[in-house]
């Protein structure tokens, strides 16, 4: 196993420790992984982001935020 590969196994470890202990919220944890990841040179810095110019990202952030407002106004 090579040092990258080994980061990067720990890094989702992280990640993974992070959301099964749940006292951060599920976004927070993943954009502290990407921040770390970012660090420690797992992901380059330029392509960071480059994630969020995909459809599904927008897809799936649009749901989150309609479950969240329906959940809203059924309490």
């Amino acid at each position: 196993m090579t040092h990258e590969q080994a980061l990067a196994f720990s890094l989702i470890g992280a990640v993974v420790a992070l959301l099964i202990w749940d006292k951060l919220r599920y976004d927070i944890v993943a954009l502290l992984g990407l921040i770390a990841g970012v660090v420690i040179g797992i992901v380059p810095a330029k392509e960071a982001f480059s994630g969020f110019s995909d459809d599904i990202v927008i897809i799936v952030g649009s749901a989150l935020v309609v479950s969240a407002g329906v959940a809203a106004f059924n309490n």
